[in-house]
Parts: structure tokens; C-alpha cells; sequence
């Protein structure tokens, strides 16, 4: 029954080669993965790794792993590098892209970001080794491998404040299959993810996080993701959800150090195939330089200096003490030589 499940799935995946995005369920940690627009929002240099293995027990299930790595250049700039890796029986997929996110502030702690990404897909079919009834079948002895390398790009927003957050992203604007002429620019074969969420301070030690991700493509049900996250004392959190295609979500994450942050999550499918899929499990790990812990001071920039502590914008403390210096100067003084003249 397991063999016959993967087969079906194996093969609808190809049918759908074209596109290959996949959700996670710590997507609220990491979503400059399919949002280009956002980046670096709970640190000024972050690293996002998420590695999610399905349906437990099921030889050539999906393995998916996805790399983000993001920087602030500044208050208005920020820039990130993407890797995405998924394998399904004998179908492997990389992507690597480029993107950049751009910050039209409203206040110094809420902004709207319009990002875009540009890489290149990698997709790769390997038929020798398959099991075959016939051991000799000519379409699989002669095929060896398929693997092609595609253009691609994204784009997306995101609106961030300290209470308040949502977002909009198309991660693949480009379809490419190995079979027919459905390639190239096609928007009715766009996959568009939406997200929503907030923070809910509940006393002085705890805050509840609700966190909806969404996915819709044409011709197929629109795919949801709720996620209640509860923290304590801002570095603990207990995780619970849902997810449309019948699975229930738990977890757990924690903020180990200024830097570090680990988290686990699982599905446990409740449908009718839930004896053939069994559990999918996934695990997250987060770096920042360093994290902005307090949610609802983050729009205040810190850096690590040279003691190792941190202090506040570097660039708002020179241009602070510049006006104090003009204003002592004379409104007309220039800074030539080292000195205000």
C-alpha cells in the first residue's frame, strides 16, 4: 500500500513539475524562503535553515531543505541568498537566488518592504536504479537521467510593525517542465503564499502569536496553515495547529542564546491515508547577529560592539553628535581635516 501511495504521489509531482514550492510549519521563522520582501526581520544578519522529512516510514518520501541567508545593509536595504532542496523518489530539485528587499518606512518601527528575487532551478530525474518489474524496459535502460537548468525569478511585500505583520509573494514566475509547452512566463500557473499574524502580549511573561500562512494555484483548493504559537518570558514557545490537508501540527522552539534559536515541529495526518503517511517531522535552526528578542522594541537597531555588548544605530549616534558639534560651531560650519571649521 506504501509503494502504491508513493507511486501516485511520484507521479502526480512530475505531472506538476513545473512548479515545486513547498510550506513549512516554522514558516512564521523563516519566510524570506518564499518571500523575497522578508528579509532580515528579527536581526541585522540571520540565517534560517529548515530541514523537513514526510510521511515517516516510506522509502523515497519527500525530503525538503531550505537555506536563507539575509543582511540589513541599513535601515532601507536589505539582501538575502536562497537555497532550496527537494527530493521526491527519483526527482531532486535546486534552486539558488539572489534577492533583495526594499523599505518604505512609515515610522521607525513600521514598514512596508517590496522585494524581488533572480536564480536559477536546477531539476534533475535519475531513472537508472528504479525498480522496475521489467529490468529491461527499453524507456527507463536508455533514459539515464534528465536534468536541465532554468532561469526563475520572484517577487513579494511585507508589512512589518512590532504588533502586526503580513505578506504576499509569488516564488516562482517562471514554469518549467520537462514535457509539453507549458514553460515560461504564465501567470494563471502562478503559486501565490499569503501570510498573516500578530503579537498578543498577555501579562509581562507571555505572548500569544497567531500565524496564518496561506497557498493558492490555480485549478486546486486553497491550502492553509494555522499556527498558535505561545511564548514565555520571550525564549520558550509552545506550538499547536492545523493544517488543511487533515494533519495536526505541535511543537516547541527556544531561544538559547542571543544568537541561536532551535525549534522542532511535527504533522500528524488524520485523513484517510494517515496509516500510509504517519508523521512528518521538521526542525529549524536560526542565527542572528544578534536577534532582536524584544519584539516590541526591534525597530530600535542594535550592533555588537567591541566589549561584546551591544549598543543602538550607529549611524543615528554619528549624525546625533554631527548636529550637537554644528549647532556649538555656528549652523555654517564644515567638517574638513579631522576638525569643525
Amino acid at each position: 500500500m506504501k509503494f502504491i501511495f508513493l507511486v501516485i504521489i511520484s507521479f502526480v509531482a512530475y505531472s506538476s513539475f513545473s512548479q515545486n514550492t513547498t510550506r513549512f510549519s516554522q514558516f512564521n521563522f523563516a519566510q524570506g524562503v518564499n518571500n523575497p520582501s522578508a528579509l532580515a526581520l528579527d536581526g541585522d544578519f540571520m540565517v534560517d535553515l529548515i530541514m523537513r522529512h514526510q510521511w515517516l516510514g516510506v522509502d523515497g518520501a519527500p525530503t525538503t531543505i531550505a537555506l536563507n541567508g539575509q543582511y540589513a545593509l541599513n535601515n532601507d536595504n536589505a539582501v538575502g541568498f536562497n537555497y532550496f532542496y527537494d527530493k521526491i523518489g527519483a526527482q531532486e530539485f535546486h534552486s539558488f537566488n539572489g534577492q533583495y528587499a526594499y523599505r518604505v518606512r512609515f515610522s521607525a518601527d513600521r514598514y512596508l518592504a517590496l522585494g524581488a528575487s533572480i536564480g536559477i532551478d536546477n531539476r534533475v530525474i535519475i531513472f537508472t536504479g528504479s525498480e522496475l518489474n521489467d529490468p529491461n524496459d527499453p524507456a527507463f535502460s536508455t533514459a539515464g537521467a534528465y536534468s536541465r537548468v532554468f532561469f526563475n525569478a520572484g517577487v513579494g511585500l511585507f508589512y512589518n510593525s512590532p504588533n502586526f505583520y503580513f505578506g504576499a509573494s509569488i516564488p516562482k514566475l517562471f514554469q518549467n517542465t520537462r514535457i509539453g509547452n507549458e514553460k515560461g512566463f504564465q501567470p494563471p500557473r502562478w503559486h501565490y503564499y499569503g501570510t498573516l499574524g500578530g503579537y498578543i502580549p498577555v501579562g509581562s511573561k507571555f505572548t500569544f502569536n497567531p500565524h496564518l500562512q496561506l497557498k493558492l494555484t490555480m485549478n486546486a483548493p486553497i491550502s492553509a496553515d494555522l499556527i498558535l504559537r505561545n511564548t514565555f518570558v520571550n525564549r520558550f514557545s509552545i506550538v499547536v495547529g492545523y493544517r488543511t490537508e487533515q494533519s495536526l501540527i505541535a511543537g516547541v522552539d527556544f531561544l538559547i542564546s542571543q544568537n541561536f534559536r532551535l525549534g522542532y515541529s511535527f504533522n500528524y495526518d488524520i485523513g484517510p491515508l494517515s496509516k500510509v503517511k504517519g508523521m512528518s517531522n521538521e526542525l529549524y535552526l536560526g542565527f542572528a547577529f544578534p536577534y532582536n528578542s524584544d519584539r516590541y522594541n526591534f525597530g530600535k537597531r542594535r550592533y555588537i560592539s567591541k566589549k561584546g555588548g551591544y549598543k543602538k544605530d550607529y549611524k543615528k549616534t554619528y549624525h546625533r553628535k554631527r548636529s550637537r558639534r554644528g549647532r556649538k560651531y555656528g549652523r555654517d560650519t564644515r567638517y574638513r581635516g579631522g576638525k569643525y571649521r
